[in-house]
């Protein structure tokens, strides 16, 4: 897996100090087809196990080992000031 980011991304990500974990979630519902979406956090995941680790420069980023098999992923920095979060889009 090849992710990609840009240099207001890795700006945000080493200003932080703390790693990026990138999961999975998938919300279901009765009357419609159920939903997936990457969601990112800031911080280790406890479950270490479900994880790779990969290093850019000096910043840790941790994948759910099932989207390892998506060939590229691109993290993208978005919002307004304090609401700024990284979002992650598989392709």
């Amino acid at each position: 897996m090849y992710i990609e980011l840009d240099e207001n991304t890795k700006n945000c990500i080493q200003l932080k100090g703390k790693p990026v974990s990138i999961k999975m979630i998938q919300v279901n519902a009765c009357c419609a087809p159920p939903v997936q979406e990457c969601m990112t956090h800031f911080g280790k995941p406890k479950d270490l196990h479900n994880y790779k680790e990969f290093k850019i420069d000096n910043s840790a980023i941790y994948v759910e080992k099932h989207l390892l098999r998506n060939e590229k992923m691109i993290l993208k920095l978005t919002g307004i000031g304090i609401f700024k979060t990284i979002t992650a889009r598989l392709s």
